[in-house]
């Protein structure tokens, strides 16, 4: 059929059927590699305590401990990305910076602090400190201070202890990594409390997150927070907080028998005074 068809619809044909086969052989590739990665994922490990004796370089050059970012008691969000990476780890750092931004109640340093580890060891604090100054720039016109955003590097052993103690799999593929997204929310003490998934994060799911990892105990109000832990709770299939029906009924049966027992001790009172 194609010697009736002009030069050109044949050559066009012939083309597209040359970018077609190209684009099979491409796909096979792609699903070749995606049954490779079976490693990459994340196994979460709730109540488990990281190495904080595991040794790091921060941005300045610095030798610091996990340790170091504990000792004010405060909880942290944890972010294994490496800072070479074209895609999924900016995405990750941008959808932290904007929930933090997004925060009306927490403030960063003062309530809690954000840890960001490079998995790479070949990458140096020098990209780190660059890496850092961009997010900084990005804290300048809200009300969190410079400074309590940490970006490390580290050498092959110590990333290894920490990525398995948190179950982060990855691996590397090319000059890149196949990596999960995830940001791990620790306790002051260290201990894993939550994972939140994706590359957006929702205000209100980072603010319930570190409440939770802090028992409440960070923040303006602690009633508040502890109304709110009540009335929440993470849904393991969403992945977010969602409100608790039952809860949420038993605290506005309280609320309500709270009112009437007001209402009849103020007209009691007013009874009593009136008689004498």
């Amino acid at each position: 059929m194609l010697r009736y068809l002009p030069a050109f619809k044949t050559t066009k044909i012939l083309f597209l059927t040359f970018i077609f086969l190209i684009a099979c052989s491409s796909l096979s590739y792609a699903i070749t590699n995606t049954q490779d990665l079976n490693d990459v994922g994340v196994d979460e490990k709730l109540g488990e305590a990281i190495p904080l004796d595991l040794t790091f370089t921060n941005e300045e050059g610095k030798p610091v401990k996990l340790g170091d970012f504990f000792e004010e008691d405060k909880p942290v969000i944890l972010t294994l990305v490496y800072y070479e990476c074209p895609r999924l780890c900016t995405f990750i750092l941008n959808g932290v910076l904007d929930a933090v931004n997004g925060l009306s109640s927490l403030s960063l340093g003062k309530d809690f602090k954000i840890v960001s580890v490079s998995f790479n060891p070949d990458e140096s604090y020098q990209l780190a400190a660059k890496k850092a100054s961009n997010y900084y720039k990005g804290l300048e016109n809200s009300h969190f201070p410079k400074g309590n955003w940490h970006f490390l590097t580290g050498d092959e052993e110590n990333i290894g202890k920490l990525t398995q103690a948190v179950g982060f799999k990855y691996k590397k593929d090319g000059e890149e990594f196949a990596h999960p997204s995830t940001i791990i929310i620790l306790t002051p003490k260290g201990e894993i409390s939550r994972y939140l998934y994706g590359v957006q994060y929702e205000p209100k799911d980072l603010k319930l997150a570190l409440l939770e990892a802090s028992n409440g105990e960070i923040g303006s109000s602690r009633i508040l927070n502890k109304v709110l832990l009540f009335c929440y709770h993470f849904d393991p299939v969403g992945k977010k907080y969602a409100l608790q029906a039952l809860n949420v009924v038993k605290a506005g049966g309280v609320v309500t028998l709270l009112s009437l027992v007001g209402l009849l001790t103020y007209f009691w009172k007013k009874e009593k005074k009136e008689s004498q």
